[in-house]
């Protein structure tokens, strides 16, 4: 079955709008808290932990010894390669071919993740746990579709990536951006876009309250720390409530434009992108010694991962992809970008690790094939929650993963998530070890600035990753192995397809209105709260 829901009526955020509040519950419930982090940007080589003793010098210094005292998932997968689809998986664990959310909102979007689909959010908050988000949304602002109408009880954050809007500051980017202009009495331009990554022109960028601006533009410098207060916060009141809760950290760092805490300057070798890595290193850390200070350590489950790899077009303000360096299509297929935006490993391949004591094992290094869609299942299992039902789901319950077992023999579909061909269509299937890449080509550059055209393919090419996680070199289709390998990718990519026709599934709304900016003074040219 489908649906199309179309929500039109679009208004400024104003100052005195309230969120809505969830139901109360039984005081001193004793289930498991759970904080899902989900960094921006973050690249499968930049937690130090993944490269053992050799690579880079690590930015993640405390990052690295959670991760030691917990379990880190050296094959854990995002749903998507770009933002807002990553995050509708992440919070429905349902891909994007069945919510309908193919590609990224804009700033100016009418509508947001359908109201059909479900956030995990939603089921434990309807279950009586507290919730809250802090950091990036983008999934929509507008009436029903903001943060806290989609089951958070509070929300700090944006709306959208952060080159969504200008700033005063506008930090480290390629190209390098201007500030946002001081006028102060024009009427205001809707011109902001930053779909080809070039600057935003337009709007400042706003910092949200539940559904009130406190800034626009925001100050990327005090950014972290803003998210880091409201986590303590919440995670405080929750406990002397005497709540179970469940906080979504979703991180602006790394996406370009870089800016952080002047305390942070100069911390890394590797330059603003490594400054940061360590304020989100330092962010963590913040939010890890709220729990402790609460006292819900040995209560709370604690889950790191990130939406998608490194924007390699970005150069040195973009992350490293560890080994995972999709070969064939930059020495073979003419080049182009093989991180964000891409099926190829460095483009969804996450650095993940998992902390909750005397639960998850400590010091345990997992190659067991994850992904985010797996989150949310989990999440309610452990919980003793029921997922909604009269859906499928393209996430499993791994609880037992998080608990010390393995699995291998799965299959994962990656959504094609480039700025041409059919968006959300199946791109690469991943088998065990194999993986079957459809779609090749990037229209998005490498920092080399070469690009090559996208391609269909069909047969496939397969890669064992096993033997090269590079992505090098296909199997030979005429050889057993491929055979075998495609025969079980195309049986399971059929099952796919066939649960999706039988499914109740949505088209997203994408029809944009500059009227829908979040916008905190309309007479001002950026929408500047203070002249």
């Amino acid at each position: 079955m489908m649906f199309l829901l179309i929500f039109i009526i679009c208004f400024h955020i104003p100052s005195s709008c309230k969120a809505m509040s969830s139901g109360s519950q039984n005081s001193n419930d004793q289930r498991p808290n759970f904080i899902i982090m989900f960094a921006d940007d973050l690249a499968w080589g930049d937690l130090g932990a993944n490269w053992g003793q050799g690579g880079l010098p690590s930015d993640t210094p405390f990052m690295d010894q959670l991760a030691a005292k917990g379990t880190r998932f050296t094959d854990f997968h995002a749903a998507a390669s770009v933002c807002t689809p990553s995050r509708a998986s992440l919070l429905t664990g349902r891909l994007g071919k069945r919510t309908g959310v193919v590609a990224n909102f804009g700033s100016a979007s009418v509508a947001g993740l359908p109201l059909n689909e479900t956030t995990f959010a939603e089921t434990f908050q309807n279950a009586g746990y507290r919730t809250s988000m802090i950091g990036k949304w983008h999934l929509g602002m507008h009436g029903p579709y903001s943060p806290v109408h989609r089951g958070f009880d509070s929300y700090l954050g944006v709306p959208y990536s952060n080159d969504g809007g200008c700033m005063d500051n506008p930090g480290y980017n390629l190209p390098m951006c201007t500030p946002c202009p001081k006028d102060e009495n024009n009427p205001m331009m809707y011109t902001n876009t930053s779909t080809d990554g070039s600057c935003a022109e337009g709007l400042g960028l706003p910092l949200i309250e539940n559904t009130t601006i406190l800034e626009q533009p925001l100050n990327m410098e005090t950014l972290a720390g803003h998210y880091k207060s409201h986590a303590e916060k919440f995670i405080k009141q929750s406990v002397q409530e005497g709540k179970p809760f469940l906080l979504y950290a979703a991180f602006s760092h790394v996406h370009v434009p870089l800016l952080y805490n002047p305390k942070f300057a100069n911390s890394s070798a590797r330059g603003p992108f490594g400054d940061t890595v360590r304020e989100l290193d330092d962010t963590v850390a913040g939010i890890m010694d709220a729990v402790r200070q609460a006292g819900v350590e040995s209560n709370t489950l604690v889950w790191f991962t990130s939406d998608n790899g490194p924007w390699e077009s970005k150069c040195s303000y973009a992350g490293s992809s560890g080994p995972f360096l999709g070969l064939w299509q930059k020495e073979k297929d003419g080049g182009g970008s093989t991180g964000k935006l891409t099926i190829w490993e460095a483009g969804h391949r996450e650095p993940t690790f998992a902390y909750w004591p005397g639960h998850v094992p400590t010091g345990r290094v997992s190659d067991s094939l994850l992904s985010a869609l797996d989150i949310y299942p989990t999440i309610a299992s452990i919980a003793g929650i029921p997922l909604p039902k009269y859906r499928s789901y393209d996430g499993m319950d791994i609880k037992d993963v998080l608990y010390g077992g393995s699995i291998y023999e799965r299959t994962l579909f990656h959504p094609n998530s480039m700025a041409s061909g059919k968006l959300g269509e199946i791109g690469a299937v991943r088998h065990g070890n194999y993986k079957a890449v459809y779609q090749t080509g990037s229209v998005r550059p490498s920092c080399d600035g070469k690009t090559s055209s996208p391609k269909y393919r069909n047969p496939p090419l397969i890669f064992n990753l096993h033997n090269d996680p590079a992505e090098s070199t296909p199997l030979v289709q005429t050889t057993a192995e491929y055979k075998g390998a495609l025969n079980v990718i195309e049986l399971s990519l059929n099952a796919l397809n066939n649960d999706i026709t039988r499914d109740n599934t949505t088209l997203a709304n994408y029809k944009s209105d500059p009227q829908c900016q979040p916008c905190c003074n309309p007479k001002h040219v950026v929408c500047r709260c203070n002249d």
